[in-house]
């Protein structure tokens, strides 16, 4: 019963307090000179934030994370802007959210979708000068992305975009040679191809490989060798590595399925028989995207896809681990910035629901944790909100970018400071422009015009799973009106009144 209660609070989202205050002058004494550092994003694909060991999970074990943790800033209330990777990572990337950048499905093309002139991350650090690397997926296909990914000098595990003409992978791999026993149909319009996808995603368990056959081991020894040549040069640079886990397939090495014992996972919590007028009815009965989707999983298969789930994690812990060490070793850790985060939320088996895709907690809220080398506030826990569009804008107050003046997020370094100040008060996510939700401290509620269920209100310090819809309640119409007010006005009503005018002067987003 104990870890049932522990792992309800570290996976519930956490009450925040609001209001947001700007990076006065003389705070920047108290950072040393950021402008200069390196900077390190290490993103982890659909990972959800209660996982981790350091947000309070009894069960998965993952010590490397745990102990960089105790040096940076862990953000426990941390939300991204959308409901999967594509319109998610287009968004931190530009620092736009997605009704402004119109991406918020994975069939967006980022690229064809941006307002004129957007310049992303990547592009803003090439602009100041940095050496930039990318191992993996970084946005969601080169095909979307192929300007952007020309601000790389170096692309590794990742397809390059035409007319790249960067350097010659810095490592060799030995081929994995196993017999292909489902091969892909080679029309990628087919829908044996697209049957063929569905059967590689809808699995989990032993992956049949060793660590060192696997793409994320791969990656990250590719990331040491970077560093390592990177400590030689003393380029200021910027390096993204990616983690392909725990995306499903939720398989991994033996060793890492072998360390959790299924009979001791608990059940997942908020099942289907807990939920009272559910906005997404269909799912908690049915199938699901990605995963269990012919159907729900029987209790059992439910308690082996999460023990698989930890083992993809716990692969993850290592494979960063290893990053993190290299950089210790190289002599670099005292001037790189380290950004680590996952792309969005996961569900694993709660409301009956498994992978993303939803305006619901264990989707909008993810793991996020931050590294300023000097900063006061490392070691500590921030459990004001903070959200994902506030990437670029933050990255640009520590390294000194000359950012556009209409982005839609506000630099949090004055968290890195004083991780209690009071913050925003409220966070904001699409899924359509139909399907939107706002979170506050108390309440949490969302408007899907479109679906059976039109909207929905949770009292999130009574029900911190979101299990009992309260929108027709009459007691909380009060409620009601007022969250679809602050939906309405939009995030600039979550900021106070030092920063409604912006965080700061900056170039127009069509400034070249």
């Amino acid at each position: 019963m104990k870890t049932r209660i522990r792992i309800l609070f570290a996976l519930a989202g956490l009450l925040v307090v609001p209001v947001m205050l700007t990076r006065a002058a003389s705070n920047r004494d108290l950072l040393p000179d950021t402008s200069k550092m390196n900077l390190l994003f290490i993103i982890i694909e659909d990972c959800t934030a209660g996982v981790w060991g350091s947000y309070g999970n009894p069960i998965c074990k993952t010590p490397n994370m745990d102990r960089f943790a105790r040096t940076a800033v862990q953000f426990d209330a941390a939300y991204v802007q959308a409901v999967c990777c594509n319109p998610s990572r287009t968004s931190f990337l530009t620092g736009l959210r997605p009704l402004t950048t119109r991406v918020w499905g994975n069939a967006h093309v980022m690229s064809e979708q941006l307002p004129a002139g957007t310049l992303t991350l990547p592009e803003w650090l090439k602009k100041k000068g940095l050496h930039t690397a990318v191992i993996g997926k970084f946005f969601h296909t080169t095909e979307y992305a192929h300007q952007q990914l020309m601000a790389f000098d170096r692309i590794e595990h990742y397809s390059p975009p035409p007319g790249w003409k960067g350097p010659a992978p810095r490592l060799k791999f030995q081929p994995v040679k196993r017999a292909e026993k489902d091969p892909a149909p080679k029309d990628k319009t087919s829908r044996e191809y697209r049957l063929w996808r569905a059967r590689q995603s809808d699995r989990y368990g032993d992956s049949g490989r060793e660590p060192e056959e696997e793409g994320d081991y791969r990656m990250s020894q590719t990331a040491v060798a970077l560093l390592e040549d990177f400590a030689k040069t003393k380029q200021q640079f910027f390096l993204s590595v990616h983690q392909s886990r725990p995306h499903t397939p939720l398989i991994a090495p033996k060793k890492y399925i072998d360390l959790y014992d299924p009979a001791k996972i608990p059940d997942p919590l908020a099942p289907p028989s807990s939920l009272k007028d559910c906005p997404y009815p269909k799912r908690m009965t049915n199938g699901n995207p990605d995963i269990f989707m012919k159907g729900q999983p029987t209790p059992q298969q439910a308690r082996e896809a999460i023990a698989a789930y930890y083992a993809c994690v716990s692969f993850v812990d290592d494979n960063v681990g290893r990053i993190l060490t290299a950089l210790d070793q190289q002599g670099l850790a005292d001037h790189t910035i380290v950004f680590v985060m996952g792309d969005h939320g996961f569900h694993l088996g709660d409301h009956g629901f498994w992978s993303k895709y939803s305006m619901l907690e264990a989707t909008r809220r993810a793991p996020l944790w931050v590294r300023v080398p000097g900063a006061p506030a490392n070691g500590k826990v921030c459990r004001e909100f903070v959200e994902f569009v506030d990437f670029v804008p933050t990255v640009g107050e520590l390294l000194g970018l000359d950012v556009a003046s209409n982005l839609e997020g506000t630099s949090f370094a004055p968290l890195l400071l004083n991780p209690t100040r009071p913050w925003k008060s409220a966070v904001f996510m699409v899924q359509s422009p139909n399907e939107q939700v706002v979170r506050n401290k108390r309440y949490s509620y969302m408007e899907l015009k479109s679906g059976p269920v039109p909207a929905a209100l949770y009292d999130l310090e009574k029900d911190p799973w979101e299990t009992v819809n309260l929108a027709d309640d009459p007691a909380y119409a009060e409620v009601r009106k007022e969250m679809a007010t602050l939906l309405t006005t939009g995030w600039k009503a979550a900021l106070p009144p030092a920063t409604k005018g912006g965080t700061r002067q900056q170039r127009p987003a069509n400034s070249q």
